[in-house]
Order: structure tokens, then sequence, then C-alpha cells
């Protein structure tokens, strides 16, 4: 059965094959040549052609199987990297990649359904759509690369995977990415929590600041000379410009040290960058390298967000009520959650409220109180048809209140507060 005519899926079984008739009976009857032929970038391209210029599901579902293949590898190959040290699980990772059933209707609104085709699709509001196909379909651009490189950039840029595999430790982009797209502010945290170095913070701080504008030019360069967006590596000349004083190799050591402290300030885990695991069959990619559709607002986003909020509003007011008795007792206390509002890490706020970390964390009860409120939300998400196929299984309820809680506590974009700390600055200002 050639790719364009099985569709590969995530079942109770695990990844299995599907072979939907009407794209074999398409094939057979408008592109014949398509039934033995070995995938390729000219077949693609003419099925996106006829799926551009027509009405019928059709064209679109063969597309919709041949991406599905490049998608299993990437996940196979990144569950055989990562699984053994990280703990990570292939049906997990599927759920977010191989959702397509091969059904030749989408859900265009709470309300409405129409035919899976490529106009349907593009008309679709900017944001996360389900399956997880007709978001790679409708964003594809045939100039940057071919489908199945654009999958896996695709998913492997998707926002509720990565914080699957942040959750178990495994961060997802290049060292040199990882530094671009830190600040100065995420640098120090991390230097000063997990880096044992005889530099000073200061020094490694200015060697970082260096460094952004200098890779920026090289990527461009580097973009030009060999048509791609990842795989570059510092070399001697970049590593000389970036610090004249320094060795260039002792430079390059420092610059991976900062990396490696900021991947355990983030996940608790020095885990593998990508830059040490090309091998395993994904290429690395920066959150530029990939179309993105960004943090404009979505009906599913509006959902979660009222879910959320909602949530927040009948569970947190007691607890503060709470705390904001023994405020007077301790100044502290009230201080602690004003810092946390604002974003600080409770490393910061430990030093600033003069108590050790332990004693911050056991106030803010961040991890208790965001379940429980993710909780909440996704009892009341769960009776919205968008989110109806998560009340199917105890995994599936399970993701969406680990995709909800990260939400609470993660940021969308770096400098941004999250909704819990958002809503604990609002009460506390209140006061």
């Amino acid at each position: 059965m050639g790719p364009y005519q099985e569709l590969r899926m995530l079942t109770l079984q695990g990844i299995c094959g599907k072979s939907p008739e009407t794209a074999s009976a398409f094939l057979a009857h408008e592109r014949p040549e398509y039934l033995e032929a070995e995938a390729s970038r000219s077949l693609d391209l003419g099925l996106l052609e006829v799926a551009k210029s027509t009405d019928s599901p059709l064209p679109l579902l063969c597309l919709r199987c041949r991406l599905s293949h490049p998608l299993e590898a990437w996940l196979k190959a990144t569950f055989n990297a990562h699984h053994e040290r990280h703990g990570i699980e292939l049906k997990a990772m599927a759920s977010y990649a191989l959702d397509d059933e091969g059904v030749l209707i989408i859900r265009r609104s709470k309300e409405s359904t129409a035919n899976f085709t490529y106009s349907v699709i593009s008309s679709l509001p900017k944001g996360p759509t389900s399956p997880f196909s007709a978001e790679i379909l409708r964003s594809f651009d045939p100039a940057l690369c071919g489908l199945p490189h654009w999958a896996r950039l695709k998913i492997q840029s998707n926002n509720e995977l990565k914080a699957y595999f942040k959750q178990h430790g495994l961060l997802l982009i290049s060292d040199w990415a990882l530094l671009r797209n830190s600040s100065p502010r995420r640098v120090q945290e991390a230097c000063q929590a997990h880096l044992r170095s005889s530099a000073t913070i200061e020094s490694l701080i200015a060697l970082h600041s260096g460094f952004k504008p200098l890779y920026d030019l090289a990527k461009q360069e580097f973009k030009a000379l060999t048509g791609k967006s990842s795989g570059w590596q510092p070399g001697l000349e970049f590593l000389q410009q970036l610090d004249p004083a320094q060795e260039p190799f002792n430079t390059k050591e420092r610059l991976l040290a900062i990396a490696k402290a900021i991947r355990q300030l983030l996940t608790g885990s020095a885990n593998q960058s990508l830059d040490q695991s090309l091998e395993a069959g994904y290429e690395p990619v920066t959150p530029s390298s990939a179309s993105s559709d960004g943090p404009e607002p979505t009906a599913l986003k509006v959902l979660i967000d009222a879910a959320l909020e909602r949530a927040m509003d009948n569970l947190l007011p007691a607890v503060m009520q709470k705390e904001a008795i023994k405020f007077s007792k301790d100044e502290g206390r009230k201080l602690a959650f004003e810092l946390y509002g604002q974003g600080l890490s409770q490393r910061d706020i430990a030093q600033q409220v003069k108590h050790e970390q332990p004693w911050v964390s056991k106030l803010l009860d961040e991890k208790r109180r965001s379940t429980e409120i993710a909780i909440a939300a996704a009892i009341e998400l769960k009776r919205q048809p968008e989110f109806i196929s998560c009340g199917k299984s105890v995994e599936a309820a399970e993701r969406l209140v680990n995709a909800l809680r990260n939400h609470l506590v993660e940021p969308e974009l770096e400098g941004d507060i999250p909704p819990l700390r958002r809503w604990v600055q609002q009460y506390i200002n209140q006061l």
C-alpha cells in the first residue's frame, strides 16, 4: 500500500495503519500513477494543486495519508532517543500528532462542520486545529521546504507536545537557539542556580548579550549559503569575534555551560540537547524557524482561558482570604505573593523575603493549587464539543489537566505573566 493510500494513526492498540477506500478509489480514477509510486516532492505538489482547485476532500485525504508517515518516523526516532532517560511514552506523543482518523468532514465551529477540503481548512481561524494534519496542510509553504520536513517542523514546535516533553525534563531545542531565545534575566537565574564556574555572573551575562546579535547574523549567512535553517554551529571566527580576549574553545565551553544551566532551570534536568542527538532522525529548530500562528486569540483559546478564569475565581478567593489573615503576622508572606504575582522565581522571592526557598514553595503551593484549578476547568471543558474526546479515556483526561496546569503556570511568551500569577497579582493589588 502506497504512502498516499495508508493513514498512520493512533488507536487503542498503538500506532496502526488505515487504508481509506475512498483514497484508493480517487487515485485509481484520477491519479493512477500515484498507486505504486514512491512519495516525492513533485507528487506532493501535484496533489496539493488538485486539492486547491476542487471542493472534493479526497485529494487532501491522500495528502493526510502522506504526511502521517514522516510524523510517525519523527515520533519513533524521538521516543527511541529519549524514552529511557526521560520516561516519555510513544502513545502520549502520538496523541498530539497522529489524531487524524481519516474522516472527510472537519469541525468549523462549535455549531457546524464542513467537508475536509483545502478551502475550508484555509478559512479556519488561526490557532491550534484538530486534527493536527489540518494545521500542517493549511500552513504548508512549498517555497520553504518539502511536506515531510514541514510536518516535522510543525510537530516539533507544537506547544502542547513541548509542554509534555518539558514535564519529563526534555527540552528539544539546540543549545544555540536556546541561548538566542533566553533573556538576560533567565540567564542570570540559571547561572546563579545551576552554574559552578570561575567566571562571574556579570561576565557570563555580557557574553550572552554579545552572542544574540552575532548569532542572528551568522544564521542568516548560514541559511543563504546552505538553504537550511538548522544545523548551524559556531566556528572559530564567530567565537573569536564574540570574545577576542579569550581562547575560542573556552568561549564555546562557557556558552555550552550557560545553555546547560538554562535547561536545568527550565526542566529540572540537564538533558541532552538536539545538537547531540541529530543521529536520532530529527533536526533542531528554533521557534522562529517554522511558521507560527502566534498567540492570536482563537475560539479554542477563548474557551480555555474562560474556563480557567472561572475556576480561579471559584477556588482562589477563599484560599487567598485565608492567607491574608496571616499577612499582619509576617509581612514577608504578603511580599512573597506580591513578588510571585510579578513573575519572580522562588529563589529570588526567598532572598527578598529573607526566608528559605522551601518556605516560599510551601507558602505558594503552586503545584497543588494549579492542579486543583486545572481539574475544575477540565471538568467544565469536557462538556464542550471541542473537548468531548478528552473524556473518553483516563489518559486523555490527564493530558488535558496537564496541559491546563502548564498553561496556568507557564507564560505563552518569555516576559509574560502566567494566568495564575496574574490572578494573584490582581488580588493582592485590591487589598
